[in-house]
């Protein structure tokens, strides 16, 4: 219930907790009480106890050349098959973990390839129920032309494989896309609006020939929070949408959702801020 100004309950910080200076994913693991980071500076995954504060070293690190990751962003768990999903940007790829994975680990399942379409992926959201997961990406390879969509996959998906749908085009409004989640058959998506290329390579590639990193996000339309249907497929508007002067969102990134009290949870890095909205008739 926390508004405003408000001081935090607990903060995780200090060296021993591994953290970098950007952390571009977060989720709470309810079956094993953690908290789930990624590092994308640092290609890693860290694992905390729920009740954490201080300067607490995690509990488990996935890291190293095994892993495959490079520049992880959104995390995703699947406590039913005891799965974590990793959108890593750097990789274009989907990468599929133990959910109580460990050390310099290898993925149980990536999918990446020219047959996925997939480029610079920031979201991913896994639906147990369907067997599907749904990838927040750019379209296009090494352009600033094309606009992101969304990429639904067989959640047992491995390898090279062509998406099931892809949710993309002007009329989606979608230009640059970021986190997402899913739940009972929808897809809550975060468009920020901006394509953003860093001109620099977290995991140790060589740098981005001639880029100068994003343009201002603040030039160009505002973001929006869009829900779409999981079996979509095509150029759709959403089928309900935040968006507007009076939301206050300009950049948003990360999104939560918390159904049984009608609520979206985004954070804006713009604003500095995180927003919560009461829309119980999305759920």
């Amino acid at each position: 219930m926390a508004s405003g100004n408000s001081e935090p309950v607990r903060v995780i910080e200090g060296q021993k907790t591994k953290l970098t200076r950007v952390a571009h994913g977060i989720v709470y693991d309810p079956v094993h009480d953690e908290i789930i980071s990624t590092e994308p500076l640092a290609s890693s995954i860290t694992f905390f106890r729920g009740d954490a504060v201080g300067e607490q070293a995690p509990v488990r690190i996935i890291q190293g050349p095994r892993t495959q990751l490079h520049g992880p962003y959104q995390p995703a768990i699947d406590v039913k098959h005891n799965e974590l999903w990793i959108a890593d940007s750097r990789t274009d790829s989907l990468l599929v973990f133990p959910l109580d994975g460990n050390g310099n680990i290898p993925p149980k399942r990536v999918i990446a390839g020219p047959k996925t379409g997939l480029w610079y992926v920031a979201g991913v959201a896994v639906d147990p129920e369907r067997n599907l997961v749904v990838a927040g990406s750019l379209l296009g390879r090494n352009t600033w032309h094309h606009n992101g969509g969304l990429f639904v996959f067989g959640r047992t998906d491995h390898g090279n494989v062509a998406p099931k749908s892809v949710i993309a085009g002007p009329t989606t409004g979608i230009v640059g896309i970021w986190h997402v989640q899913t739940y009972d058959g929808k897809i809550y998506a975060v468009a920020t609006n901006i394509k953003y290329l860093p001109p620099y390579d977290a995991g140790g590639y060589a740098p981005v020939k001639d880029c100068k990193g994003p343009p201002l996000p603040w030039v160009g339309p505002l973001g929006f929070i869009g829900v779409w249907n999981i079996h979509d497929h095509g150029d759709l508007a959403p089928r309900a949408i935040i968006r507007g002067a009076g939301t206050d969102l300009i950049h948003p990134s990360g999104i939560a959702i918390d159904p049984a009290r009608g609520e979206i949870f985004t954070t804006d890095s713009v604003r500095n801020g995180i927003y919560s909205f009461l829309v119980p008739s999305f759920f």
